[in-house]
Formats: structure tokens, sequence, C-alpha cells
């Protein structure tokens, strides 16, 4: 009887240390959560003003694609415009998001297409051309912007290169369960960037969740938000940069202990 009971002890111990080494091997095995892509699609060649284009966004994470997305938008500024538009997309299916925009004028376009899914965020852009804009004749607000107005002037800057600067600073060490302040610098064209709305979009590495966080202004140019870190690790955080057309984004990496 005594070896009996011995034997089922035995059993049972072998059990639960195999149910525990299958435990922890199965949470290695999991898969990192992948960031979601976007492909902004546009026309080809030339294109004549008067013209009817379709814009698309393939959304897609991994090798899956994405056909949830909560919100798909296309925003288009002109070279040299103080004023963008926004489009709402409609879901064609196979993660394709599309919008279709009449341009009349001949111009080069700055497309940029916002896309929320999945508690993340991505904006790819990219430059669509109409007619010979180098050849014609600028139409009104086109001659105020090279006028010498300094506000119009600067903005024709952000369709290819940004004068915008990031100086990002989080303070003290980083340390896990700790309330911390995180505080950026932002300048456009070498002046404090004032009333401008920015977020902070943070995740940690190898998870898929992100989180938005508000900062407001503490002084000029200076932006600053509260947040605490309840696992240590590596955090990335794209501090997203919004002021009428003006649209920037810049990544840091910060560490927490």
């Amino acid at each position: 009887m005594k070896k009996i009971s011995l034997f089922f002890a035995f059993l049972i111990v072998g059990v639960l240390a195999a149910c525990s080494n299958d435990g922890g091997q199965s949470e290695q095995d999991q898969e990192v959560p992948e960031l979601i892509e976007v492909d902004l699609r546009l026309p080809e060649g030339q294109l004549e003003a008067g013209a009817a284009v379709v814009l698309e966004a393939a959304v897609t994470q991994g090798k899956e694609v994405v056909e949830d997305a909560n919100e798909v938008k296309f925003e288009i500024r002109e070279e040299g415009g103080t004023e963008s538009e926004m489009l709402e997309a409609k879901h064609k299916g196979k993660g394709v998001y599309s919008a279709e925009k009449q341009f009349d004028w001949e111009g080069t376009y700055k497309i940029t297409a916002h896309v929320t899914a999945r508690d993340m965020h991505n904006m790819p852009s990219k430059e669509l051309i109409v007619g010979n804009p180098a050849e014609q004749e600028h139409h009104e607000h086109h001659d105020d912007s090279t006028s010498g107005s300094g506000e119009e002037s600067h903005e024709h800057g952000h369709g290819h290169e940004s004068t915008v600067t990031v100086d990002f600073q989080s303070g003290t060490e980083l340390k896990v369960n700790e309330k911390t302040n995180l505080s950026v610098s932002i300048q456009e064209a070498g002046k404090p960037l004032t009333q401008a709305e920015i977020r902070f979009e943070i995740w940690k590495e190898g998870q898929e969740k992100h989180e938005f966080i508000e900062a407001a202004e503490a002084g000029e140019g200076v932006y600053e938000a509260e947040r605490t870190f309840s696992e240590s690790g590596t955090y990335q955080i794209n501090v997203h940069v919004t002021k009428g057309s003006l649209h920037e984004h810049q990544m840091f990496t910060i560490t927490v202990k």
C-alpha cells in the first residue's frame, strides 16, 4: 500500500512539472504582434487637370490584410497652400480603402493617408503631380506664397523638407511604477511652435497596443504630459505635431528600469 501511494505521488509531481514546462514554452513561442503597414497607392504617369483620381491605402499587419480599420482618411494639400482637405475613405475589401478626388488645378500635391487600426496609427505621404506646374502661371494663392509673407513661405517648405525640429526630454531616469514627465520642445524654422496639437503615441517593443496621450503647452513651444509605466523595458514614442495644415511626427526610444 505504501509503494502504491508513493507511485501516485511521483506521478502527480511529474504531471504538474510537465504542465509547467508546456506553459513556459507556449509563452515563449508566442509571436510578437506586428505593426500595421500602409501602402499608399497613387496613379502613375502624368495627370491632366480636371482628372478624377482614385486614392488607395492597402492596410496589412504582417501577412494579414486589415479589414477592421477604425478610420482611414486622405489629407490633400497643394504645395504652397495654407489649407488641406480631408477625404473619408471607403472600405473596398481585401484591406484596401479608397476615395476619389477631382483635381481641377495643375500643381504638386502632398497626399497623406491617416490610418488608425488596432490601437495603432500610420500616416505615410506621397507626392502627386497634376499637369505641368513648373510651366503654369500660379493662381492667386501661389502668388501670395512667393510675395514675401513669412507664414506662407515657410508653409511652402513642408511639401518637401520639414522645418520642424522636435527635442524630446523625459526628465530623470525612468523607473517602473513612478510618475514620469514627458516633455518636448518644438521649433519651426528656428522659432518656438506655439498653440499646436501634440500627441504622444506610446508602445512597448514587442507589444501590439499603442496608447495616445495629449500633451499640454507648458511654455513657448514646450509641451508636457505625465505617464506612469507599469512595466520595465524599451518603449517607442512617436511625437505627433499638428497645427493647421502642418502634420509632422518624429520617433524616439526610451528605457524604463
